[in-house]
């Protein structure tokens, strides 16, 4: 009986905890590649040559 307990009380939450942080990983990840387009290399770096091509 304590073990039923223990697993219900620690182990599952955290398994559903654990499951819901990776999904909203995911769509986070996949709404920012969607919405803002993916990040350019001399962006990623701050490279001061991508400084003077930011289109008006």
């Amino acid at each position: 009986m304590t073990c039923k307990i223990i697993a219900f009380e620690f182990v599952v939450p955290t398994a559903m905890a654990t499951t819901l942080a990776v999904m909203l990983s995911i769509v986070a990840v996949y709404l920012t590649d969607k919405y803002l387009g993916p990040i350019e290399q001399a962006e990623a770096h701050g490279l001061p040559s991508a400084e003077g091509s930011v289109d008006q």
